[in-house]
């Protein structure tokens, strides 16, 4: 669905980028932006407050999102007899609970719900798709 989104994103550049050149160096660079800030690079929870707000546009943010609950929501991460261990989050719960890992990374509210990241990745791909449409009818 990820996938999918950044594709419908793209189809919208293209039509509201009508300069190639331009195109060229403007997808990529919203594109980059976007996988910065939907916290695969850096963590929501340490994302600055001042660009915080731009990852709620992020299609990225949400395809993590359900990522990181459907992979840990439900799940413990159990303690190794190893010396090397495992803190996240600050804590040093053993064994982890999977919630605390999502947690740990600003995942949390409404964005630890899969449903809610699942449909809010329907809405954008859908809002580009009519975009792109209803700007492919309006150039004719």
């Amino acid at each position: 669905l990820t996938l999918s989104c950044a594709q419908s994103m793209g189809f919208f550049m293209s039509i509201l980028i009508p300069n190639s050149q331009m195109a060229l160096l403007l997808a990529p660079s919203i594109t980059l932006f976007f996988f910065i800030i939907g916290g695969f690079y850096i963590p929501l929870s340490n994302m600055h407050w001042g660009i915080k707000w731009a990852s709620y546009i992020s299609f990225c943010r949400y395809g993590y999102g359900a990522l990181m609950v459907n992979e840990y929501a439900g799940r413990t991460i159990p303690c190794s007899e190893d010396t090397v261990a495992i803190s996240i989050g600050g804590t040093d719960e053993c064994p982890l609970p999977g919630e605390a890992v999502y947690e740990s990374v600003g995942i949390d509210g409404p964005f630890a719900n899969y449903f809610f990241n699942i449909f809010v990745c329907l809405i954008l791909n859908l809002f580009f798709l009519i975009g792109a449409y209803a700007m492919l009818r309006r150039s004719k």
